[in-house]
């Protein structure tokens, strides 16, 4: 398998900019997740690499090519869209080898082919039927089936899971995962979902805005965000975020003050962030550890099951927290409960750049 790079890729149609200088080096055999908003660039990005969208600027080399300019059946390539883009009137092994039978392979290569990867897929009942015989999960396997047999440098996925109910979404995670060890490929998945791009991959590049906003592992990403940015899009719930300034012995913020050193000047401006799952009950925390205790007014309780998001106020904001279920009786309607900050759960950003800062 064949690594990416992304070489000041830019892309613009008209007078508008999609892509700002994407720089990004994938991998032989890693699965990256490109992950963002919607409008951010990331199937643009896709697109570009599949040959499917001219170049503006930049280059796109896989391997030791230049690919920039080749056409998409030069380079390699597979791709699995959104929609499954079968043929209705053919049945699902000529769907999967319609693409080695347009390169005059050998009847018997592609019919071999075929049924390795529909073995792989557990699928191979299923290659006399028709499309529309399938349900959405099988239709997505043909499609990943399709990609298989053409046996690529490079696997691109764009949001392929994303027409799937919830359950049948998770078991296609495992799936792919499953399928990635086995091929050893090198792939660059597509998605929205922050929850895809956590459990699937090995890094993810997250993007806004055209740029990318930052590079790393999901645990680097999730623990250490390099950006109010990418700290507020990773997670669910969202992280809870606090205005403050900078003061003589550590922050002052609207729910009150914080030990928290930084080296910033006194009386810069900063935004406190903190996720749902790092609340604690005072209890919890040895004196040291606490950064600071508020006292919060419970509004209401949504039951996850194992687990509950609570919602909270306090200074007149709104605030998220998750507990454990047998937590939840503390948290009645209009209870104030008292709930502390770790030292080392806090994040700090730049109220004017949105940078992290303070480490």
């Amino acid at each position: 398998m064949s690594g990416v790079q992304l070489k000041n890729l830019r892309k613009s149609f008209g007078l508008t900019e999609v892509l700002k200088g994407i720089n990004l080096t994938v991998e032989s055999r890693e699965f990256t997740v490109l992950l963002g908003p919607s409008g951010c660039g990331k199937s643009t990005t896709l697109r570009m690499l599949a040959g499917l969208e001219p170049v503006s600027e930049g280059e796109i080399w896989i391997g030791d090519r230049n690919v920039t300019d080749l056409e998409p059946r030069d380079r390699n390539i597979a791709m699995v869209f959104q929609n499954y883009a079968l043929y209705p009137n053919m049945t699902i092994a000529q769907n999967m080898g319609f693409g080695l039978k347009a390169k005059k392979m050998p009847r018997a290569e592609i019919s071999a082919r075929v049924n390795e990867a529909a073995a792989m897929l557990n699928i191979a009942d299923l290659l006399a039927r028709r499309p529309k015989e399938l349900s959405g999960g099988q239709q997505q396997r043909v499609a990943i089936g399709r990609a298989i047999v053409r046996e690529p440098n490079l696997f691109l996925f764009d949001e392929p899971l994303s027409n799937l109910d919830t359950k049948l979404r998770v078991e296609m995670r495992t799936e792919l995962l499953r399928l990635h060890r086995s091929l050893d490929a090198t792939t660059i998945y597509v998605t929205h979902d922050q929850e895809e791009a956590m459990t699937m991959a090995n890094r993810i590049v997250v993007m806004n805005g055209g740029q990318i906003e930052q590079i790393g592992t999901p645990s680097e990403i999730y623990f250490k965000p390099n950006s109010r940015m990418v700290a507020g899009f990773i997670g669910s719930p969202a992280m809870n975020f606090v205005d403050g300034r900078v003061g003589v012995d550590g922050l002052e913020t609207s729910i009150g003050p914080v030990a928290h050193p930084t080296k910033l000047a006194s009386g810069d401006a900063v935004i406190l962030g903190f996720r749902p799952d790092d609340l604690y009950f005072p209890d919890e925390l040895t004196a040291y550890q606490a950064a600071m205790s508020v006292d919060f007014t419970a509004e209401f309780v949504e039951l996850l099951g194992a687990r509950g998001i609570v919602t909270l106020r306090a200074a007149g904001a709104e605030f998220k927290g998750v507990f454990e279920e047998r937590f939840l009786h503390r948290f009645a309607e209009g209870a104030t409960v008292a709930l502390a900050l770790s030292r080392d759960r806090l994040h700090l950003f730049s109220a004017t750049s949105g940078e992290r800062v303070g480490g």
